[in-house]
């Protein structure tokens, strides 16, 4: 069953598939989100993929 949570809830426990372990999941709109622990991880991963270099120059006046 599903459970819902109050508007101020910000996080809680729940068991996550993927870390296979207890952890701390984001509450949206007051139903249960995904795991901080994979969001984490997969923002670490996001951020070594794109070199400083590449976005300077993407962000650049003299790139475009």
């Amino acid at each position: 069953m599903t459970q819902h949570f109050t508007l101020r809830t910000v996080s809680a426990a729940f068991y996550c598939s993927k870390c296979e372990k207890p952890t701390q999941h984001r509450i949206d709109k007051k139903r249960k989100g995904p795991c901080l622990e994979c969001i984490a991880k997969l923002e670490a991963q996001h951020a070594a993929k794109v070199p400083e270099r590449q976005q300077e120059l993407f962000f650049s006046p003299q790139g475009r």
